[in-house]
Formats: C-alpha cells, structure tokens, sequence
C-alpha cells in the first residue's frame, strides 16, 4: 500500500503563542511510533495572513488510521487544537501515480 500524508493548514489565534504549544503536541505525537514524518510549513507573504501547514507521513494506510486514531485524545494535542481559529484542509492524501 501507498505511503500516506496526512495534511492540515491552519490559521491559528496568535501564532507567537502557539509555537511552544505547537512543539509539545509534535512530540507528543510522534513519540507514539508508526509516524515516518512530521514537519512544519509557514506562510511567507506578508500581505496575506499567515498560514500554517503541518505535513505527517504513514507508512501505510493502516499505520495512519491507527496513529490518528489517538491525535485527538492526547492532552498537548488538545491545548493546541485550542489554538487554532480555523483548519482549513485536515486530510490524508497518496501521491497520484497515472
């Protein structure tokens, strides 16, 4: 089965004040195994509001379903949930092969 990235981009409250928040759930999360990767994307425009994207990767789609099945129910997850004013893409994706 094809590798899985799971995709959210978010507007957050006060992005100053949720960097360190952001930092402990990433850890949280990925010290539960079964995460190829997570990184963080931000907007640069500085005309448009900043946005953040954060980009995880899953070996398969089972690991995913697994791991995300938990995302929500850890508590630095949940403090940063608190943080965001709007997700605005929350999905899993698998690169397009023809």
């Amino acid at each position: 089965m094809s590798e899985i990235t799971e995709i959210f981009v978010l507007k957050m409250k006060d992005a100053d004040s949720a960097a360190p928040i952001r930092e402990r759930a990433r850890a949280d999360y990925l010290s539960l195994g079964g995460i190829t990767s997570g990184t963080t994307f931000v907007t640069t425009d500085e005309d448009r509001p900043t946005l953040f994207t954060e980009v995880y990767t899953y070996p398969d789609v089972e690991s995913a379903k697994r791991v995300t099945a938990q995302f929500s129910k850890l508590p630095a997850t949940q403090a940063f949930l608190a943080e965001i004013e709007d997700v605005i893409v929350g999905q899993w994706f698998t690169e397009l092969t023809p």
